[in-house]
């Protein structure tokens, strides 16, 4: 992502008990990842989970749906629809104002938060659009390459 810092990047095995790299592949095990990135003020952090199918994907989406929708602090967004399904929500994210959004592609759960600066919702889509993008391509059996600029 052209103009934003990478601070930190995660890849484990769905349940966390291992953690995946060139030595030690994932090779078909469920995977969850996690990478956060920075512009000035704002914070993005994108997480995405895998699961075996889809049945699994759906519970895991609504657990995902229930951790904002079951609080006070968070009101819908209105971004439209982003991958299979999905929901966004505003409201306070590590203190401060920012755009959640969950969402489900296939057999995979993501969600992409924006947090720090001026409350952008497009930007928070445009985000979470290029990471779908990424997802289809990688359930295609592609290389993910997409950006920004082709989302």
């Amino acid at each position: 992502m052209t103009g934003w810092e990478e601070e930190k990047r995660r890849v484990d095995t769905a349940d966390h008990a291992t953690t995946c790299t060139a030595a030690a592949p994932c090779t078909g095990k469920p995977l969850s990842g996690q990478a956060r990135f920075s512009a000035g003020e704002v914070t993005v952090r994108f997480g995405v989970e895998t699961l075996p199918g889809r049945a699994q994907a759906q519970d895991r989406l609504k657990e995902a749906y229930a951790a904002y929708g079951d609080t006070t602090g968070y009101g819908p967004a209105d971004i439209g629809p982003l991958g299979t399904e999905s929901r966004a929500f505003l409201g306070q994210l590590a203190g401060r104002d920012g755009v959640a959004v969950v969402l489900r592609s296939g057999t995979v759960v993501a969600t992409v938060t924006t947090e720090g600066g001026p409350v952008d919702q497009a930007g928070a889509r445009r985000l979470a659009a290029m990471l779908v993008q990424r997802i289809e391509q990688a359930q295609a059996g592609r290389t993910p390459d997409a950006g920004l600029a082709s989302s």
